[in-house]
């Protein structure tokens, strides 16, 4: 079956909710008060901080895309469906939609996405390329599996490649939504001169709203780990990110609001804060303890 739809996103909806603090920042301020080697080490750790935030994004928007594509599609367990209020208000051409199956009782279901030479959403997001998805039941549905792959795939024009892999579902009344999302494989081109390698894994755990008939009440947590290398141009080495503290994402927030995640590169470390709960589009970076950075959530 083809259709074509909105890739419109909802923060109201579960998934934009959970999108895995694909948040890209942009820089505000920063103090630069020591040594020339020093100042060039701390700032290749801030640009790794920079390239993993922005990576996140890319992948944790293939990741709702995946979402409104299962919800377009009937393909979503039907204890975490919400109301649509705009999402789908203004039509668009692309992508076009190919489902291997719409019967219930037929898994698993390929579900082809291809955006064309360019699909521009109402966000002014433009994809082109395919999503290749495998489900293996219902998103949302406990223990089913759901695979997201990358067919010559682009986002704003920046080629993507890789694997996120959804899986280790569980959804009841007592504990909520929990699942573990995966990227193997990742590999992001800023152009010919810098190719950034990328892995991660994190876990999803709903800890409010649980039980309450819409999402637009959920908080979750999440929690895990990162990896990132410079395949071609940037600093040498690589770096490791992980979770010093949850990071708290409420579906009412349109930014991360709690939480610390440490970034490791070459000897330096430096810590990402969240904030304390409050929701606004503020964090800080801080390097080796001392030098800190304000920075604007976007």
């Amino acid at each position: 079956m083809k259709s074509y739809f909105s890739t419109n996103r909802v923060l109201a909806w579960t998934i934009a909710a959970v999108a895995i603090a694909t948040i890209f920042f942009a820089c505000k301020k920063e103090v630069t008060t020591d040594t020339a080697g020093a100042n060039e080490n701390d700032n290749n750790t801030l640009l790794v901080a920079s390239h993993e935030t922005q990576i996140n994004a890319i992948y944790g928007d293939m990741f709702t895309s995946m979402a409104i594509i299962a919800k377009s599609q009937g393909q979503v367990n039907t204890g975490r469906q919400a109301s649509f209020t705009e999402d789908y208000a203004n039509q668009l051409a692309c992508p076009s939609v190919i489902i291997s199956s719409t019967d219930v009782n037929v898994w698993p279901k390929r579900i082809s996405v291809d955006y064309g030479d360019a699909c521009k959403d109402n966000f002014g997001v433009t994809r082109s390329g395919k999503l290749i998805i495998y489900m293996s039941g219902r998103l949302f549905t406990p223990n089913a599996r759901i695979g997201i792959h990358t067919e010559n795939y682009k986002y704003n024009g920046i080629p993507v490649s890789g694997k996120d892999s959804i899986y280790d579902i569980t959804l009841d009344l007592t504990s909520g939504v929990q699942y573990t999302t995966e990227i193997t494989g990742g590999k992001v081109s800023y152009g010919d001169s810098l190719i950034v390698g990328y892995n991660s894994k994190k876990t999803v755990k709903q800890v409010q709203g649980i039980g309450s008939p819409t999402p637009d009440d959920d908080t979750y947590n999440i929690t895990g780990s990162a990896s990132l290398s410079y395949e071609k141009g940037g600093p040498a080495g690589s770096a490791t990110i992980a979770t010093l503290s949850p990071l708290l994402k409420a579906a009412a927030c349109a930014w991360i609001s709690q939480g610390q995640l440490k970034v490791e590169f070459n000897s330096i470390s430096a810590v990402i804060d969240y904030g304390n709960g409050v929701c606004d589009n503020k964090a800080t970076i801080v390097v080796n303890s001392d030098k800190v950075k304000e920075i604007s959530l976007k």
